[in-house]
């Protein structure tokens, strides 16, 4: 009787995994902007045509200098581009964030933020580049935050 219950737990549980995976990714991500007051700029005109536009949010603020996490997450890369400028990689659940244009970081490696927590800073009139993926699949950013125009 023992050994009947387990497999017919273990049978229900694999009949209903796949509807408790659908339920789970049915929760839209809600997304806080990484600046106050944030400006949208449009992307700039690629010198080549790659047939697709690239998936990204471009931000700027007038009046606030400090870049923070859209969502609590965990670092996973923090480096230097060729302009001397940062970038942070990092993910929440199963997106990841490629966040570039920074003037200086506060975070490192492997560190845990909750959101609105400091990732860096952005110098007046400087546009920080947030890309987002599912996984490895290009997602629009802003269609889960709410920056101002």
């Amino acid at each position: 009787m023992r050994l009947f219950c387990k497999r017919y737990l273990f049978i229900l549980f694999l009949f209903s995994f796949p509807h408790f995976l659908q339920a789970q990714k049915s929760v839209p991500l809600q997304l806080a902007c990484p600046l106050n007051n944030a400006i949208e700029h449009a992307p700039e005109r690629p010198s080549f045509n790659q047939g697709h536009a690239e998936l990204k949010i471009i931000l700027s603020s007038s009046t606030d200098s400090l870049v923070k996490a859209s969502a609590d997450v965990v670092i996973s890369i923090v480096q230097r581009d060729e302009d001397g400028n940062w970038e942070i990689v990092f993910n929440h659940k199963n997106y990841w964030f490629w966040l570039s244009g920074l003037t200086s970081t506060k975070v490192k490696k492997d560190q845990r933020l909750k959101t609105g927590e400091t990732l860096g800073h952005l110098i007046t009139g400087k546009k920080i580049e947030l890309l987002l993926y599912d996984f490895e699949t290009p997602v629009d950013p802003k269609k889960f935050m709410n920056c101002g125009k």
